[in-house]
């Protein structure tokens, strides 16, 4: 494992220098420094832990953006080595250079570039590593690049038109839980004593206050509860047995259960269209892009697709038995295999899948704003009303 050292020397020239370098063990280190020439004078490893790790995540976005601009460089014909080190200073972020430093050190000690990004899973897919593995192979690097790039943005501009449709959404949301959490906490507390003369409430009076009662009396305990609950979801979608079981509950649920179906569908055909156009064949593509699924019900489903191609059969006839895709596109990929552009096809229903899913979302959004704000309403409206009677029922009393 690659591991970062900081280190002094001093230089031919009697200069002294402090730099970092990256190698498999300090020996290794100190093999490579006299390579250079250099007097070793320390060396310690640098530990990347402690309290600020969290600060070496890298987003999809700056992934991209290196991605698009190593294949810009790869076509102006410069040798992979020189873009790599050219990636290392112009990163978006210091842990993203970090990281192209760790894969330059390794391809500079004459590793694959393949190889290299095996050490980064979480930040090059499989699908990313295994097209660098295909374009060292064939001499295609700049092409390969080029549409891993594109491929690249066109997943962060889906994923970005998402996040924006939900934004609003999600912010009634949250209008709606603080203000019925205010109304238990604050309103309700300070209109309690109106109704200490009464001997006896009414049953929805007494209601109203025990639930004000509760909440005001374990709000932190609500809060950790619902940060608790989120922390454990997340747990559970980290483990591969416990996700699966949530996508086939996610599946199940009539919105969300669409939405996921497509991102799916997205992920498949761009995969397809992506390996089709770097030159592999159709049976290597399948076996690549099935990879890249979420769900183990598809891939299942794709895989028994991908048998039926290999012994014979036509690709949309396979498909058409998985039931992965619609009509119009298995009428597309029909089309391309009798005139034998099966990347052309699938990029066309991959942009038609793309403008669906758009299409849904902004339906679904549709959908959600008005039911959040009359869930909201209606909960507010339900206090306030009751908040009325035990009012009236007090003057009843009185009178």
């Amino acid at each position: 494992m690659t591991q970062k050292f900081k280190y002094k020397a001093l230089t031919a020239s009697g200069e002294k220098i402090t730099e970092y370098i990256f190698a498999e063990g300090e020996k290794n280190a100190r093999e490579l420094l006299k390579k250079q020439s250099l007097i070793v004078l320390s060396i310690h490893e640098e530990n990347t832990s402690g309290l600020f790790k969290g600060q070496s995540r890298v987003s999809v976005s700056a992934i991209e953006q290196s991605t698009n601009q190593l294949a810009t460089l790869l076509e102006n014909g410069l040798r992979i080595n020189d873009a790599l080190e050219i990636l290392v200073d112009t990163a978006a972020s210091q842990a993203l250079s970090e990281v192209w430093r760790t894969i330059y050190a390794e391809v500079q000690s004459g590793k694959s570039l393949y190889q290299a990004l095996e050490k980064y899973p979480e930040h090059f897919d499989l699908l990313y590593r295994e097209m660098a593995n295909i374009a060292e192979n064939t001499g295609t690097l700049p092409s390969v690049f080029r549409n891993l790039a594109n491929n690249l943005a066109f997943q962060q501009s889906l994923k970005s038109k998402t996040i924006q449709a939900l934004i609003y959404p999600m912010i009634i949301f949250m209008v709606c839980v603080v203000a019925i959490f205010a109304i238990f906490n604050f309103v309700i507390p300070n209109m309690e004593s109106v109704f200490t003369s009464m001997e006896t409430l009414p049953f929805y009076t007494q209601w109203l206050l025990d639930t004000s009662h509760f909440v005001s009396e374990n709000s932190f305990l609500l809060i950790f509860a619902c940060v608790g609950v989120s922390a454990l979801l997340y747990t559970l979608w980290n483990q591969e047995k416990t996700r699966q079981t949530l996508l086939l509950w996610i599946r199940g649920v009539p919105f969300l259960g669409g939405m996921f179906d497509k991102a799916e569908q997205i992920r498949f055909t761009s995969a397809m269209s992506l390996t089709l156009q770097s030159g592999l064949s159709l049976s290597a593509s399948l076996l690549l892009s099935i990879k890249t699924l979420t769900s183990n019900r598809n891939k299942q489903q794709l895989e028994q697709a991908r048998l039926k191609v290999d012994s014979g059969a036509s690709l949309s006839e396979s498909l058409a038995a998985s039931h992965f895709l619609d009509r119009i596109a298995l009428s597309l990929i029909q089309v391309g295999e009798q005139s034998g552009t099966l990347d052309k096809s699938f990029s066309e229903v991959t942009s038609r899948s793309k403008n669906d899913f758009e299409a849904w979302m902004i339906k679904m959004t549709a959908l959600l704003e008005p039911l959040l704000i009359l869930i909201m309403g209606g909960i507010v409206g339900t206090v306030v009303v009751i908040m009325l009677l035990s009012i009236v029922s007090v003057n009843d009393i009185s009178l």
